[in-house]
């Protein structure tokens, strides 16, 4: 069966690059000799460490969830990381999606993952109000950019209040679950990661 995404039928033979290089083969792409498909080799080389991805179902067998935590926040590398999607219910404002993923079950309550979302939701809506950002911008012109040098700007003070919330929701409500959540600023504001350890 091709791969739909290259149009290649994928091999079973294996090179003698060993058994990290596979070898797909394509018989529509022209090669050096007629009459021959060309090879094209991906190299599968082991992932360091968890990445976040999409949900695409309940974990694996071999997943950490359901375990109890194991290493040290800041010192070992997380065993999993959960990735909480951004919400466009409301259109393109920031803010994540309250649902409480499954993976977290043992871990916290539903309530308050819901409550600390909705903490970082409400900040992250307070940033992002459009009034703040032309009385910022007013402000700017009219004092020829020195406000901004004294003052800030109301994003970049709830940006703070951001990670303040953040660090006290951490020390005192996920890390002694062996949770970590991320900064968000960090991936973009896409989503927000919980890393699992």
């Amino acid at each position: 069966m091709a791969d739909p995404l290259t149009g290649s039928a994928p091999s079973d033979e294996r090179d003698e690059a060993g058994p990290s290089t596979l070898v797909t083969v394509n018989p529509e792409e022209p090669s050096s000799s007629p009459g021959r498909s060309s090879v094209r080799r991906q190299s599968s080389q082991p992932q360091v460490g968890p990445r976040s991805s999409y949900y695409t179902g309940p974990p694996g067998p071999g997943s950490a969830f359901g375990t109890a935590p194991a290493g040290v926040i800041g010192r070992d590398r997380p065993r999993e990381v959960i990735r909480v999607e951004r919400d466009y219910t409301l259109g393109e404002l920031c803010q994540f999606h309250p649902t409480f993923p499954l993976e977290l079950e043992g871990r916290i309550a539903p309530v308050q993952f819901g409550e600390t979302i909705n903490d970082l939701n409400e900040i992250l809506i307070r940033a992002h109000d459009s009034r703040w950002a032309a009385f910022d911008n007013v402000l700017a012109v009219l004092t020829l950019w020195i406000s901004p040098l004294v003052v800030g700007s109301k994003y970049n003070r709830e940006m703070k209040d951001l990670r303040s919330v953040l660090g006290r929701v951490n020390k005192q409500l996920f890390n002694p679950a062996g949770l970590n959540v991320r900064d968000p600023a960090e991936a973009a504001f896409l989503f927000l990661e919980i890393e699992y350890f």
